[in-house]
């Protein structure tokens, strides 16, 4: 028989402060009124799995399969009740760690299938529930994509940190040296960024606070990477041998 480690994690940004909100999760599932907001592709085996005597498919679920929206609230509050339970103080199945702006709750071990521990299931489980439940709670639903200032992380420096600066040091600096290696990082920049090319860098700056929501004139590290003379317009480079873009 062949066996695995199996784990599953949820976060919330490492530098929150407020405790995770659960009685309002709790609030807002009574409130769902969208079945498809759950992410169920097997809803009679899922909602078993979770609520078991309290779950009946004659009664609960539709002529289509689908389960009825009191039973899916049901549902949803158990799911969190069972969060809660697993990231509780008395629960020593989960792990914490802080990596990359986020604080990790961890929980997993050797399995032949099936979940090693309660907490493992609950965490697995938890991400059938609303994405909107998830992070009115104070979850991130997705850490796969790094935290930035750009969406109001204070913390440590991002990657998505570092790209913003290179696309504002760029975006407002009209005279580039190194033309073809810079086009190469404005036009990959451009992917995700307004291009930093052929703008005037007063508008580039304009348009950067107002679409990142900060200054990044006011911080500390990402102003280090700009140029400054932004409020005269411009950046003004010596006429060194520089080629133009």
């Amino acid at each position: 028989m062949s066996v695995y480690m199996l784990t599953a994690s949820i976060a919330v940004p490492a530098d929150r402060t407020a405790p995770i909100d659960f009685d309002h999760g709790r609030q807002l599932v009574g409130e769902v009124t969208d079945k498809t907001a759950f992410d169920l592709d097997d809803p009679e085996w899922q909602i078993d799995d979770v609520l078991g005597a309290d779950f009946d498919p004659e009664q609960h679920l539709g002529p289509n399969g689908q389960p009825s929206l009191g039973i899916l609230r049901l549902y949803g509050r158990r799911l969190i009740d069972d969060l809660k339970e697993a990231l509780g103080p008395d629960d020593d199945e989960v792990n914490e760690i802080i990596v990359a702006g986020f604080r990790l709750y961890i929980s997993g071990g050797i399995s032949p299938g099936d979940p090693p521990t309660e907490a493992t299931r609950a965490i697995r489980n938890a991400y059938r529930l609303p994405h909107s439940v998830l992070q009115a709670m104070g979850f991130i639903p997705d850490y796969s994509k790094p935290l930035s200032r750009a969406n109001g992380s204070t913390g440590a420096v991002t990657d998505t940190d570092i790209v913003d600066a290179i696309a504002l040091g760029l975006g407002t600096n009209p005279n580039w040296s190194g033309a073809t290696e810079l086009n190469r990082i404005a036009d990959l920049i451009g992917t995700v960024r307004k291009h930093p090319g052929d703008v005037d860098p007063v508008e580039y700056y304009e348009h950067y606070t107002v679409e990142s929501g900060f200054d990044p004139l006011d911080d500390s590290f990402l102003a280090s990477h700009i140029g400054t003379g932004i409020d005269d317009g411009a950046n003004e480079d010596s006429d060194d041998d520089e080629d133009e873009v």
